[in-house]
């Protein structure tokens, strides 16, 4: 699936969001920072029910990215307070697996 429009219209609205998509980038061109841990896909689909990844970040340390049907958690500081990191970012990338708009933005919820 590719990058849902909800996020290509917010990241050039807010410049935070936009730094930590840009940061994503630079994840995703070293691959020995993104390590898939664990998961597993829905039977007979391709489609992801849960994972876990570990990002390896050489300023900050290691941080946990975790999917659950919808829900991605991150154990960092950026996401307690945004909902989103560039964490998420960048396993979202990585797997094509987008957060749910309901998930970041509660008030918008979207049938």
């Amino acid at each position: 699936m590719p990058m849902p429009n909800w996020i290509k219209e917010w990241i050039p609205k807010d410049r935070l969001v936009a730094n930590k998509f840009k940061l994503s980038k630079r994840y995703l061109r070293n691959s020995k920072k993104l390590q898939f841990m664990v998961g597993e896909k829905f039977q007979g689909t391709d489609n992801w029910a849960w994972f876990k990844y570990m990002v390896i970040s050489k300023k900050y340390g290691k941080y946990w990215v975790r999917y659950t049907e919808g829900l991605y958690e991150c154990n960092c500081p950026f996401f307690k307070h945004r909902g989103i990191c560039s964490h998420i970012f960048a396993v979202a990338q990585l797997t094509d697996t987008w957060p749910k708009i309901e998930t970041i933005f509660p008030e918008k919820n979207v049938l």
